[in-house]
């Protein structure tokens, strides 16, 4: 089985990275501990892991799937396997009381998330602030990723609420339509009679209350 898993080996960098963790915010939650590169700056509370390969190398260790996370509260901190991305934010989302996260994720997603009006672009920028910090080479990472990573703090600002996962779900599918037409083809209403002739992939991520506001006042 391809875990995807590239592990941050330049200690200059994961000094930066750990820099970031606020080591008094409890519980810390690693996910992906490896041989333990990371974890023995953060001693996390928990460590989850997939491959019990490295079971020897880490303490508080649970073994398991971060797409299917057995915590409820507090702070990730991980260098996370590129390809469950995508499934890890729909699982985190979820989670209110997780009120922090320190990843190291691939850099395209990262510029996905803050320019691309995409659903999960918007609906990271509606539950976290998120705060790029900097770029980490391949060569940093063993074994060498094909691509740039970057580390980025995800600090949540808002409750979960599945009426507004599914309003940006159904208006991204539309997001080149004028959003008078992608409110109608989602049987939504707007109370306002301005930007409604604007396209919907006229908004940035960062820009979802104003997108939302227009589209139904009532959940915002």
């Amino acid at each position: 089985m391809n875990l995807g898993q590239h592990f941050l080996v330049n200690e200059e960098t994961i000094k930066r990275f750990v820099s970031y963790v606020d080591l008094s915010f409890r519980p810390i939650i690693e996910i992906g501990g490896g041989k333990g590169n990371i974890t023995k700056y953060i001693k996390p509370d928990v460590v989850i892991e997939i491959d019990k390969r490295f079971s020897s190398y880490l303490r508080n260790l649970v073994i398991a799937d971060a797409r299917f996370l057995p915590v409820i509260r507090g702070q990730i901190v991980s260098s996370l396997p590129y390809y469950i991305t995508y499934e890890f934010f729909e699982e985190i989302m979820r989670i209110d009381q997780i009120k922090k996260l320190i990843l190291i994720l691939q850099y395209d997603f990262v510029k996905k998330i803050l320019n691309e009006p995409t659903y999960i672009s918007f609906i990271l920028n509606y539950y976290y602030k998120i705060d790029v910090k900097e770029n980490i080479p391949p060569w940093f990472f063993k074994p060498k990723p094909r691509v740039y990573s970057t580390i980025v703090l995800f600090t949540r600002i808002r409750s979960y609420d599945e009426k507004i996962n599914l309003i940006l779900k159904c208006i991204s599918k539309y997001r080149n339509k004028k959003i008078a037409n992608a409110i109608k083809l989602c049987n939504l209403s707007s109370s306002l009679s301005t930007n409604i002739n604007k396209r919907v992939r006229d908004f940035k991520p960062c820009q979802v209350l104003e997108l939302l506001n227009i589209i139904s006042t009532k959940y915002v």
